[in-house]
């Protein structure tokens, strides 16, 4: 169930997942539905886009939402994305 759910005016939908911590299974299961629903709008909102994936990683939640083609902000969501639902 995502966090939020926008309308835009073509009826089409942008899903909002607002994220502190991504977890191991989260991120598998969000690479799944992107390549299973590529069509689907499937945005992030980080709380720290620049934190590691996991203690140790190079990976920030930034590159891995980059890597999967996944839009994404920090702490709030952008103007531009609110813009899209007129």
């Amino acid at each position: 169930t995502p966090d939020f759910v926008l309308t835009k005016a073509d009826g089409s939908v942008i899903f909002i997942e607002s994220k502190g911590r991504l977890v191991a299974a989260d991120r598998a299961k969000h690479k799944l539905i992107k390549e299973q629903s590529p069509e689907l709008d499937i945005r992030f909102v980080f709380q720290y886009p620049k934190g590691k994936i996991y203690k140790g990683a190079k990976t920030t939640y930034a590159m891995w939402a980059d890597k999967l083609g996944i839009q994404w902000a920090t702490k709030t969501i952008p103007d531009e994305w609110l813009e899209e639902l007129k």
